[in-house]
């Protein structure tokens, strides 16, 4: 136990180091998350500034690396986007094709990190709001593939691969319920993440935002040590049907009765999996909430096929459910159910699980949407004006 206060520690000063570089190296102004990308496109032609091609590499990874509880995703994703932003600007290209490069930097992220080239094209058209023509997938289509192979001759391992088995008829109702479970803990999710940036805004970036932050960042992982860094390596060992991560080093391996220890646990790691994840960024980390969408679906799922199995009335596969839920979650948050149904459909290595992706996301994203209008992405454009709701970029702007 003693060990959990030394990685407890270890965000507090990534944080630390990042909100230095924010400060001192950018002078506040390196813009995080990718709200800020939409907003470039509509009001600033797609021009994104050049500190965005190395920033976020710089002050997400010093975040990640030393525990923070958000994901690497959207920095990646910026930093993509800003890559091909400014070699448009280079070769001075119309506000249209900028915009093209533009996406075509940020799927080519999504693609390069998960292995994923058609999620990072649905990435783009979904989230940022990319017109589906022809003349604008193509390029997509050769970014994604391009990024895909050098991610795999660079780093040939896999960055998060799940396998998973076939799923039979009989499971569909469990796979209903889980889509609605999955768009209670999405409104949760986004909720919490909102109000806890809506309070550091008002705060500003400063070092008492960082002690804000911070200091329950670091109390959270010391209770709970499955909430340091993106979570990915928890998931995985679930998958595997290997549930000693979870309560591992925590007080909750002494409440005598594993099961329970196990349920507890879980609960907590949903309900404080969006709090670390608000505080990292608020306290001055550089990450997103792509990460904890997936891991906080993930434990949701395992919950949820672990307390059916223990009624020993059924046996669900539970690296199924883990995949579904995953998919759900991040449909729900993001908004964006086709690019969480194939990416999870990609990372699987296959389309075994393309029924209930679909019957997840789709019962999850539209709970989800009944309770919050907006993901967290497009609901600061739209209070402004800069967007209308279900408005479509290239349509509209371009």
């Amino acid at each position: 136990m003693n060990s959990n206060w030394l990685t407890a520690i270890f965000p507090l000063i990534g944080v630390g180091i990042s909100l230095i570089l924010l400060k001192k190296l950018f002078n506040n102004k390196l813009k995080r998350g990718v709200g800020f990308i939409l907003r470039s496109i509509l009001t600033e032609k797609s021009r994104m500034a050049l500190k965005h091609t190395f920033g976020h590499v710089l002050t997400s990874s010093v975040t990640v690396a030393m525990g923070g509880s958000v994901g690497l995703e959207a920095p990646i994703v910026a930093t993509g986007s800003a890559i091909g932003s400014n070699t448009a600007h280079d070769l001075r290209l119309p506000y249209r094709d900028t915009t093209l490069l533009l996406a075509c930097g940020a799927s080519s992220g999504i693609a390069a990190i998960f292995n994923s080239p058609i999620a990072g094209i649905i990435f783009a058209l979904e989230v940022l709001m990319i017109d589906f023509n022809i003349p604008f997938v193509i390029p997509l289509l050769i970014s994604t593939a391009t990024a895909t192979v050098v991610s795999q001759l660079l780093y040939p391992d896999k960055f998060f691969f799940l396998i998973i088995e076939g799923w039979n008829v009989a499971s569909i109702p469990f796979y209903i319920i889980l889509g609605s479970i999955c768009g209670l803990a999405s409104v949760y999710t986004t909720n919490v993440v909102e109000k806890i940036e809506d309070y550091f805004d008002m705060k500003g970036l400063n070092w008492k935002s960082w002690l804000r932050g911070s200091i329950p960042l670091c109390i959270l992982i010391f209770i709970l040590p499955g909430l340091y860094g993106e979570g990915y390596a928890t998931i995985t060992q679930l998958m595997k049907g290997n549930y000693e991560p979870l309560t591992s080093h925590t007080y909750f391996q002494y409440l005598g009765n594993k099961h329970v220890a196990i349920i507890v646990v879980c609960l907590l790691l949903i309900a404080f999996k969006s709090v670390s994840a608000g505080l990292t960024i608020g306290a001055g980390g550089n990450g997103g909430i792509f990460a904890p969408s997936l891991f906080i679906g993930g434990i949701v799922g395992f919950l949820f096929a672990y307390i059916v199995n223990l009624t020993g009335l059924v046996e669900l596969n539970t690296a199924n459910f883990i995949v579904a839920s995953m998919a759900g979650v991040l449909a729900g948050v993001m908004h964006a159910p086709l690019t969480a149904i194939f990416l999870l459909a990609e990372i699987t290595g296959g389309y075994t699980l393309f029924i209930p992706l679909m019957i997840v996301t789709a019962i999850s994203y539209f709970m989800t949407r009944k309770y919050v209008k907006y993901s967290l992405y497009h609901k600061a454009l739209v209070e402004k004006k800069i967007i209308k709701e279900d408005s479509n970029i290239t349509e509209d702007y371009i």
